[in-house]
C-alpha cells in the first residue's frame, strides 16, 4: 500500500490536490497534468495541460477512436486465396494469388488453412506464377522510431505483408567456446553469434561490466548477434524480420512445398487481373476485438496496422485530398504512416478535436516524434464519453489488477488504486504516461491525463514509487 499524509482541514479539491503535490511531485522530471469530472464535467485540477510533451502509448487511444470514426466496428482484414485460368487433372493452368491486407494478426496458421484449399481442389501443380498481392509499403518503419529497437519485435515492421507479426523466434545458448544460435525451421532467417556468455558477471551487474548483446541486421533477413551476457543460462530472442516482402515469399514457398504443390517460383505485384476466381478468404477478428488486444497489450504492430488503414481509406475510398486543394501525389498512393497520420489529424479536426500543434507520427507512440499536450488527450477521454460511437473504448481499457498492462502493474495491483483504474499506460525510456478513468473514493469518476517525461533510470529506480500513482492515491481521496 501507497502511504502518503493526509491532510485534516476540510479543503476544496483542487486546494487539496495543490497541498500534496507539494509533496508528491517528483523533482527532476517534467510532469503534466489534466483532471476533468465526469458527473459535472468540469475541470478539477490541472498543471502543464497545454505543454506539448512525449504520449508513448497513450497515444493508441487516439487510432482507436480514429480507427472506430473511419473504419467502424465491421472492419476485418482480409487475406484472400485466389487463381485465374482453369484446373485440369489436378493441374492449375494459370495462376495462383494470395492477396494481404496488412492483417497484422495474420499467422502461418491461417495460410495453412488457405493453402488446404488446394489440396481439396486436387491442385498438385501450378503451370503460371504464384504472386503475393500487397499495395506497396513505403514505409515499415515511422520516422523517430529509436534505432537500437528496430531488431526487436515490439518494433517489427510495419508492411502489408505481415506473417505471425513479423516476429521470428530464436534461442541463444552458451558453448565452450562462445554461443550457439538455434532457429526453429518455420522461421526463414538466418544468424550467426559471435557472442560470449560470462558466467562470473551476475545478471544485475551486466551493465556495470559492459556486458550486453549487440545485434546487426543485414539483407536478405540475415543478422549477426555479438557482444557479451552475463550468467550462463540460454536467452530466448524474439527478433524482428528485416524483409517482410522476402519473409513472406520463403513462407509461402515452404507451405507449397509441404503440401507437395509443384510450383516455378514465388513472385510479388501490387495489383493483380481484374478477373478472378475466390478459392478462400481468411478474416481478422473485427475492429472492437483488434482495438481490445491493441489497448489491453498495448500491441504497437495492430495500432500501426490500423494507422495505415485509416490512411488508406480516408484519403483512397473517400477521395479527400490532402491540404484541402491537391490530389494525393504518386508517392503517397502506396499505405504509410505520413498518411495515415495525416489522416487522424483531419479526423480529429472533423470530431471537434484540433490537434492543430500536436504532432502525429505514428499510430502506437513508437516514435519519438509524437508530441501531445495533456489537455488535448484530455479532450478525447471527454469525446469517448459524450460520443455513442467511440464510448465502447472505454470498456476495452486495462482495468487495475485485474487485466492487460495494469494487471501486474505494482502499485496499481493492490489497494486502494487496485480494481478502480481504468486506463491505458504509455512507457519508453525516460516517458511513464497513464490516461483514462478513476472511480474514486466519494463515489466519483474522474477522467486523467498523466503525463511524466525525462524520469531517468536512476530516478526511477530511486523513487518512492510512480508519481501517476501517488497523485491517482490523491484523486482517491479527494473529499466530495
Amino acid at each position: 500500500m501507497i502511504l502518503l499524509l493526509g491532510l485534516s482541514l476540510p479543503v476544496k479539491a483542487n486546494e487539496y490536490i495543490d497541498n500534496m503535490m507539494k509533496i508528491i511531485s517528483p523533482a527532476q522530471s517534467q510532469i503534466a497534468v489534466n483532471i476533468w469530472d465526469v458527473s459535472n464535467g468540469k475541470t478539477v485540477y490541472r498543471i502543464n495541460d497545454q505543454t506539448l510533451m512525449l504520449p508513448a502509448s497513450i497515444q493508441k487511444v487516439i487510432t482507436a477512436v480514429a480507427a472506430s470514426k473511419q473504419l467502424g466496428k465491421t472492419f476485418q482484414y482480409e487475406t484472400s486465396l485466389t487463381y485465374d485460368g482453369a484446373i485440369n487433372d489436378g493441374t492449375l493452368n494459370g495462376n495462383l494469388y494470395l492477396h494481404f491486407q496488412g492483417d497484422p494478426t495474420l499467422k502461418r496458421a491461417h495460410l495453412t488453412t488457405l493453402i488446404n484449399q488446394l489440396t481439396e481442389l486436387k491442385i498438385s501443380q501450378i503451370s503460371g506464377d504464384v504472386t503475393l498481392i500487397a499495395h506497396a509499403s513505403n514505409q515499415t518503419r515511422a520516422p523517430g522510431w529509436a534505432w537500437d529497437d528496430l531488431g526487436i519485435c515490439y518494433a517489427a515492421p510495419v508492411s502489408n505483408f505481415i506473417i505471425d507479426r513479423n516476429c521470428a523466434k530464436a534461442t541463444l545458448s552458451p558453448t565452450e567456446e562462445r554461443s550457439t544460435v538455434k532457429v526453429k525451421s518455420i522461421y526463414p532467417i538466418n544468424i550467426k553469434t559471435t557472442a560470449e556468455f560470462d558466467p562470473t558477471i551476475p545478471v544485475k551487474d551486466a551493465q556495470m561490466h559492459f556486458c550486453e548483446l549487440h545485434m546487426q541486421r543485414f539483407d536478405g533477413n540475415h543478422y549477426k548477434i555479438e557482444g557479451c551476457y552475463p550468467g550462463k543460462k540460454p536467452i530466448r530472442l524474439a527478433i524482428a524480420v528485416n524483409n517482410p516482402k522476402l519473409y513472406s515469399q520463403q513462407v509461402i514457398s515452404d507451405l507449397l512445398t509441404q503440401k507437395g504443390i509443384q510450383f516455378t517460383e514465388v513472385k510479388t505485384a501490387e495489383n493483380a487481373p481484374t478477373t478472378q476466381t475466390v478459392i478462400a478468404t481468411h478474416y481478422s477478428k473485427p475492429l472492437p476485438d483488434l482495438l481490445k488486444i491493441m489497448l489491453q497489450k498495448s500491441d504497437n504492430l495492430i495500432a500501426d496496422s490500423l494507422l495505415k488503414q485509416i490512411g488508406l481509406s480516408y484519403f483512397h475510398q473517400k477521395k479527400h485530398k490532402v491540404n484541402h486543394h491537391d490530389d494525393i501525389t504518386q508517392s503517397a498512393r502506396s499505405d504509410s504512416f505520413t498518411l495515415g497520420a495525416r489522416a487522424i489529424e483531419s479526423i480529429m479536426l472533423e470530431i471537434g478535436l484540433p490537434f492543430i500543434e500536436a504532432n502525429i507520427t505514428d499510430g502506437s507512440g513508437l516514435s519519438r516524434y509524437n508530441l501531445l499536450t495533456a489537455q488535448q488527450m484530455m479532450s478525447l477521454l471527454q469525446f469517448i464519453k459524450q460520443d455513442k460511437d467511440t464510448q465502447y473504448i472505454e470498456q476495452l481499457l486495462p482495468v487495475s489488477g485485474r487485466s492487460g498492462t495494469l494487471k501486474h502493474k505494482a502499485y496499481y495491483n493492490q489497494p486502494p488504486l487496485k480494481n478502480v483504474v481504468q486506463a491505458k499506460t504509455g512507457t519508453m525510456m525516460g516517458v511513464e504516461n497513464l490516461a483514462g478513468y478513476i472511480t474514486a473514493s466519494n463515489g466519483k469518476q474522474y477522467a486523467f491525463v498523466i503525463i511524466e517525461n525525462g524520469l531517468s533510470a536512476k530516478a526511477k529506480k530511486a523513487r518512492l514509487a510512480p508519481f501517476s500513482a501517488l497523485f491517482l492515491q490523491t484523486l482517491n481521496d479527494l473529499p466530495n
